[in-house]
């Protein structure tokens, strides 16, 4: 949004503090002066929080399906909005999996209780619509026999599209197959350990190459394939019901048992996609405005604003009592594609634009909100908007911008934590404001936002 500029912290506070944009004394009639309009942008890739493969069994030492009363096994944290998915091949089929719905499994209840025990009634045998359905394990196309195929492949499916298979699903044929009880050939459990936040799946092939599988062919043996899970917030990581493969990966798997194509495609979407909050900027000639590194917050609002997203503190502390140095202060707080206020989530931006002068410098914060006490913002000295030949600054300075952990609130684990936000949590034992390092939270900084500085009219 385009902010104004105004003299004097009277003018400003005769606003009111909800609807604050800009306070201090730029002058645009200095011919020295410049306008900066400076974007911020949520750029963050993430499609879900974290995903991995299960590959080999608890017995085992190298990667394989599973037969009758093998297991696998992984872990995870996950928070309370947090859901798992996950994909496994029925082994005797063309292009059939094991599966959740395609948001995946609630891990808490809505009053905060995780899921445990056996959750094999959550789970659904799919078909990747991607090949023809042939009678499990005895078609020639089917898993057991597709590498020894004289003619590839087979065809492809004509219900072109992700949907479940059912208990007596229609064949090429036209005959159908009477499919055994899903409980009869897999079980997930879920496991949750409430000191870590751990949740432990154990996906478990429970069926008998005696009976569980009957054929024209006679009884034949039931295979679970390695396969992959995903923790999100509610999105459809591997599928969309009723719509064709997506092509990342799942073909490979449903088809053939092979992982490692839609693995690979989700390992660089995992990460925090965390909104941005409503944040407070300032330009100023002299150090620190906001804070000091190394020192403890000063209590004038930055810690509302790094705890929950509240910018009007330090706004209104701002507006009032202008630091040493400020000629300008104010808030943005609403994405440029927004009619109201609110937090900035990826693939949006804030806007705002600044007067100021050769020697005069930006400070901004901004919440990383899926923490319990982290900001974006520049360094304690601020972005010098001008050089040393008084040019004025423009581009990309997403480079001068750090992740800050304000010292209040003792941390949790990125979008994980049951306290990030509110309600308040334990004191930081580390009350001064310094920058979160790399092997606190490794995740670049540019995967997080992107910063732009352009000379505005």
């Amino acid at each position: 949004m385009s902010i104004r500029s105004f003299r004097g912290s009277a003018a400003c506070a005769a606003l009111g503090l909800l609807t604050l944009s800009a306070c201090g004394s730029g002058d645009d009639t200095d011919p020295s002066s410049r306008r900066f309009r400076v974007r911020i942008e949520n750029v963050a890739p993430f499609q879900q929080l974290k995903s991995g493969r299960f590959d080999t069994k608890l017995s085992g030492t190298s990667p394989g399906p599973l037969a009758p009363g093998d297991t696998y096994e992984f872990s995870f944290t996950a928070g309370l909005n947090h859901r798992l998915s996950f994909a496994t091949m029925f082994g005797a089929s063309n292009d059939w999996f094991f599966g959740t719905e395609p948001q995946g499994i609630p891990l808490y209840s809505a009053d905060g209780q995780p899921l445990t025990g056996n959750i094999t009634s959550r789970v659904i045998l799919w078909d990747a619509g991607t090949e023809v359905d042939e009678e499990p394990a005895v078609g020639a196309h089917t898993g057991p026999k597709q590498g020894t195929s004289t003619d590839g492949p087979g065809i492809k499916d004509f219900n072109p599209k992700v949907h479940r298979v059912g208990t007596r699903p229609v064949l090429s044929s036209g005959v159908p197959f009477a499919l055994p009880d899903l409980t009869t050939m897999i079980r997930v459990q879920l496991a949750h350990d409430a000191a870590t936040r751990r949740f432990s799946v154990r996906i478990e092939n429970v069926s008998d190459d005696r009976n569980t599988l009957s054929t024209s062919e006679g009884i034949k043996p039931v295979r679970i394939s390695p396969g992959v899970w995903t923790v999100t917030a509610g999105s459809e990581p591997l599928f969309t019901e009723g719509a064709p493969d997506r092509g990342q990966g799942l073909e490979a798997l449903a088809e053939g048992g092979d992982a490692t194509p839609l693995h690979t495609w989700l390992t660089p979407l995992n990460g925090v996609a965390t909104p941005l909050s409503p944040g407070v900027f300032a330009v100023h000639n002299a150090a620190a405005p906001l804070f000091m590194e190394g020192a403890p917050d000063r209590g004038q609002g930055l810690e509302a604003l790094a705890e929950t997203g509240d910018a009007m503190k330090l706004a209104s502390a701002f507006a009032t009592t202008p630091p040493a140095g400020v000629s300008t202060s104010g808030t943005f707080n609403t994405p440029v594609d927004a009619s109201s206020p609110g937090p900035l989530l990826p693939g949006h931006a804030y806007e705002f634009t600044v007067t100021a002068r050769p020697a005069e410098r930006l400070s901004f914060a901004t919440m990383f909100g899926q923490s319990n006490d982290w900001f974006f913002g520049t360094d304690e000295q601020g972005i010098a908007l001008f050089d040393k030949n008084n040019t004025p600054l423009t581009g990309d300075i997403t480079a001068k911008v750090y992740l800050w952990d304000v010292g209040t609130e003792l941390d949790e684990e990125p979008g994980v934590g049951p306290h990030q936000g509110a309600p308040e949590w334990t004191l930081d034992t580390d009350k001064t404001v310094r920058r979160v390092p790399p092997s606190r939270y490794g995740t670049p900084l540019s995967q997080h936002l992107r910063v732009t500085v352009t000379e505005a009219n």
